[in-house]
């Protein structure tokens, strides 16, 4: 039986409120992730505030599934042991009908990132969104300065769909959004 949730370092989870929210928490006091990873304005929010937002998810569950990242060993050098939240995946606005869904991930501290956990958790959502929840289309939003994620979704076989001009403000300057989609008979592809 193939594992959904469980790749060789990463494990696909819920999020746990009491744990979670002040680690996330965190995360919303780094500009430079929040602007990597979103593309709305950047702001600090509190554990209380985080653990609302989780509830507000709970409430949508049945168009936005969220996931938490989570590592599956303890790392050599840190205390945190497995189990250490490093980071989000969601696939989001999911239309049934029509079978398509927004996917996002992010990894928060820079340590964990180009370790390959990003591969790992591609792995996992995109078996998830077309063979367990029968999607056909994926599309992923960013900003054109984030040159990393542009490169990583290509990687990945998704394409430039839709390039919105000037879409997002940045420090004074204006950047496009890009949305990028892959079909799944694209990600069949040998």
């Amino acid at each position: 039986m193939t594992q959904l949730f469980v790749s060789d370092h990463i494990r696909l989870d819920a999020f746990d409120p009491e744990k979670d929210a002040a680690v996330e928490s965190a995360w919303t006091h780094e500009a430079e992730f929040l602007r990597l990873a979103d593309l709305g304005p950047a702001r600090p929010l509190s554990p209380p505030q985080v653990k609302k937002k989780y509830e507000q998810q709970e409430k949508e569950a049945d168009k936005n599934y969220h996931f938490a990242l989570r590592l599956r060993e303890v790392p050599a050098e840190g205390p945190e042991g497995p189990g250490r939240l490093i980071g989000f995946a969601r696939l989001y606005w999911i239309d049934w009908y029509h079978g398509a869904a927004m996917l996002a991930l992010g990894i928060a501290a820079p340590a964990d990132r180009g370790q390959g956990y990003g591969t790992e958790v591609m792995g996992l959502l995109l078996r998830y969104a077309f063979d367990e929840c029968s999607l056909h289309r994926l599309s992923a939003l960013m900003p054109a300065y984030n040159l990393g994620a542009i490169r990583f979704f290509e990687r990945h076989g998704f394409a430039l769909e839709v390039r919105r001009r000037q879409a997002v403000a940045r420090d004074g300057r204006r950047w496009d959004a890009l949305q990028y989609g892959l079909l799944r008979e694209e990600w069949r592809k040998p």
